[in-house]
């Protein structure tokens, strides 16, 4: 009987024992919020938990949390997405800013031009559909999600997770928890007016937050019995507080979805609300604090968090989430093209310059992606990778722009004037990947331009095109007193057959012939001055070898240009000849120009840019007008205008020149800039004469100027030697 009792007691405690052995722990879900900017929080929260030992089962998250929770459910840890974070140029990556590197060489002159662009469809002009395409965005979130391309079940992720975005058709909520990951963050963050929509699976999709910037109720549905939420959004701004285009676009997103996001936070067991309602969606740049942030605030919570370990540690503990892959090199087996429509698959191939059956890092794939959206004929350009037998294929996927885009630009300085540029580009039309082009530009100084240029797709790339231009100038004749004695009007009419190898975006060949029209008439002379019209007809044969890998077009940080012209000037007909001044046209003319500039940092925000720059014409007693070449002022509207920091426009002319300068240029503030300037040229009828003559001249010029969504704002004020005043400069907008 004694032995029996035993018995029993012995089953109850073992079963006992095996039934709570048995009880399966509780699944913890972790929910992130929307907020823009103010999602970075998260980041901090998430380093908090780590420090505490909580191990997360399952992840929901809308727009900036969808970033956030999408890495962190594949394998990113709070430290490494803080370095992320903190790297970034958020100016770069929001407003679609690629470096000019990655821009074509025969479209750098176009890429900083324009200060709006207008898509035009069946004949009517339209609104972009937001303000920029997303692209860098894009690439940024493809780039970080590389070693899950293949994974189209979310809930196969270490930790399973799911985002929300919206069905703008229809304004409904769309749960993204399979397909391609970047699609889905994407389309989860695309704040509309911002970021174009993105269409997945036939819906065209914006940002989650306008129906659920907080979708506990989801983490929920995946399996949660815990949940712990993450909540960076604000409450209703007054009318007093929505004082700035940050807050009316988040009061625009959030408003709808405030009743839902109340009901949602009640479901969470651990509620944490960072204190970031002084930040807007848009301060990225302050990264650092709101990661701090949101560190302050898991810490405050930090007790209920050790608490729901010290639970979670009486149940057999889960298994360990394999740390992410780090992807630096694939192995391309095969390479394919999806939704070209009207663009050549040779110009896609050309760009990519990528080997099948080849080696290839992961940032050089980045920057062949670069190299097709630099070519500018597409909206979106990104690429996934999918396993192939003993490599990956490269699956490179094109959105194309509108074929037809109306862009305008406006400018201000001291020697031009003011100027509106208006230009129309179409694109595919007559033959795949050509380009037809027509400017006009109004104002004091007129022109006009339609240009034909068709890439070809062979490599290395080749193309060529047509060009016809009309200039007019008001031409200031200066003494030697630098004091403007006349003035001329100058125009010319011009046709240009060019053709051209582009070996890489930095480096191109080219060259052609061109038949110019001239004709010069005066408008304010001296009484005891000749009153003649000048006319006559050229022809020119050139070639030339350009190198930029300039990293933007204004105030640069780092890069080199180069540029090597040579052309020869055929006279045809002359009007002096005709009345008897000249017995015959003139000699041919041999022009050369070569110049050279090297930008660099020299420390911190401190940078340098060195130019050398020199011209000779040879048979000097035959040269016209506009064969001499001019500097003076800080514009360059010819290849023979040379800027001259202290002295007027055109007020030196010569036929051989060797020019030096030096720019220091300090960034205040992102995107303010200080700068020095000091230049000095030596010129001479011949290259003897520059050499032994020394007729030298010296200039400077201190300019303070902003970089601005028009373009750049500057203001200089300039000197040079004893004969030539002080004077100020301004500069508004893109050079064009």
């Amino acid at each position: 009987m004694f032995k029996f009792k035993y018995l029993i007691l012995f089953l109850v405690i073992f079963l006992s024992l095996h039934l709570h052995s048995a009880e399966q722990r509780p699944e913890i879900g972790l929910t992130l919020s929307g907020g823009g900017a103010r999602g970075i929080a998260h980041i901090g929260v998430l380093k908090v938990m780590e420090e505490a030992g909580i191990k997360v089962d399952y992840i929901s998250g809308t727009s900036m949390g969808s970033i956030i929770g999408g890495l962190y459910a594949i394998g990113y840890t709070p430290a490494e997405m803080e370095k992320i974070i903190l790297e970034q140029d958020w100016d770069a990556i929001l407003l679609d800013k690629i470096s000019l590197r990655s821009i074509s060489m025969e479209e750098k002159d176009d890429v900083e031009k324009y200060i709006g662009s207008f898509p035009i469809e069946s004949g009517k002009i339209n609104l972009p559909v937001g303000l920029v395409a997303g692209q860098q965005i894009y690439s940024f979130i493809n780039k970080l999600c590389i070693s899950v391309h293949h994974i189209e079940d979310f809930s196969d992720f270490p930790i399973p997770f799911l985002c929300i975005a919206t069905d703008i058709e229809k304004g409904k909520e769309v749960v993204l928890k399979g397909g391609f990951l970047p699609d889905a963050i994407r389309a989860s963050i695309s704040i509309p007016s911002l970021f174009a929509p993105i269409e997945i699976d036939g819906q065209l999709l914006v940002d989650g937050g306008l129906v659920r910037n907080f979708p506990v109720s989801h983490a929920l549905d995946m399996g949660a019995d815990f949940v712990i939420g993450v909540d960076v959004g604000v409450p209703l701004y007054s009318k007093k507080d929505l004082n700035s285009l940050a807050r009316i676009l988040n009061q625009a997103i959030t408003f709808q979805s405030v009743e839902i996001n109340k009901s949602e936070s009640d479901l969470c067991d651990i509620l944490i609300k960072p204190a970031v309602n002084d930040y807007s969606i848009m301060d990225f740049n302050k990264a650092e604090e709101l990661i701090a942030i949101g560190e302050e605030a898991g810490r405050k919570m930090l007790p209920e968090l050790i608490k729901l370990k010290e639970e979670q540690s009486h149940f057999p503990s889960s298994p360990e989430i394999i740390p992410l892959t780090k992807i630096e090199k694939v192995y391309i087996k095969n390479i394919h093209i999806q939704g070209l429509r009207n663009v050549s698959k040779n110009l896609v191939i050309g760009k990519l310059n990528i080997s099948k059956k080849s080696w290839l890092d992961t940032s050089e794939l980045q920057q062949a992606i670069d190299r097709i959206y630099g070519s500018q004929y597409f909206e979106k350009v990104s690429y996934k990778l999918e396993p192939a037998q003993n490599g990956v294929d490269l699956f490179v996927r094109v959105v194309e722009k509108s074929s037809s885009n109306l862009n305008f630009g406006l400018h201000y300085d001291n020697d031009l004037d003011a100027s509106i540029l208006i230009n129309t580009t179409f694109r595919n039309k007559l033959i795949m990947g050509s380009k037809l082009a027509i400017d006009a530009k109004l104002g004091n100084n007129k022109a006009f331009k339609i240009s034909y240029f068709i890439h070809t797709g062979w490599k290395p790339g080749f193309g060529f095109g047509i060009t016809g231009d009309r200039k007019e100038y008001k031409i200031p004749i200066y003494n030697q007193d630098q004091q403007k004695t006349a003035n001329y009007s100058y125009s010319t009419n011009s046709t240009i057959l060019d053709v051209q190898t582009i070996f890489s975006n930095s480096i191109t060949l080219g060259g052609g012939t061109q038949f110019k029209y001239t004709k010069l008439k005066p408008e304010i002379i001296q009484n005891n001055w000749a009153v003649s019209n000048l006319d006559y007809q050229q022809m020119i044969f050139h070639g030339y070898c350009q190198v930029n890998t300039y990293d933007r077009m204004n105030y640069p940080r780092k890069g080199v240009k180069i540029l090597a012209d040579f052309k020869q000037t055929v006279e045809l007909e002359h009007s002096l000849v005709e009345e008897g001044y000249l017995d015959d046209v003139r000699d041919p003319i041999d022009s050369s120009i070569f110049k050279i500039s090297v930008v660099d940092r020299l420390i911190g925000n401190l940078y340098y840019e060195e130019t050398i720059k020199c011209g000779s014409l040879t048979h000097s007693d035959s040269l016209q007008d506009d064969s001499f070449f001019y500097l003076g002022g800080m514009n360059e509207p010819e290849i023979n205008f040379m800027p001259f920091y202290g002295y007027k426009f055109m007020s030196l002319s010569t036929s051989n020149f060797v020019l030096m300068s030096s720019n220091f240029y300090y960034e205040i503030s992102d995107g303010i800039f200080v700068s020095l300037k000091g230049n000095w040229v030596r010129l001479g009828s011949s290259f003897d004469d520059v050499i032994n003559k020394k007729q030298n001249y010296f200039g400077w010029a201190v300019t303070a100027g902003w970089i601005t969504p028009i373009g750049p704002l500057e203001i200089s004020y300039a000197g040079g030697d004893d004969k030539n005043d002080n004077y100020y400069y301004v500069n508004i907008g893109f050079y064009y």
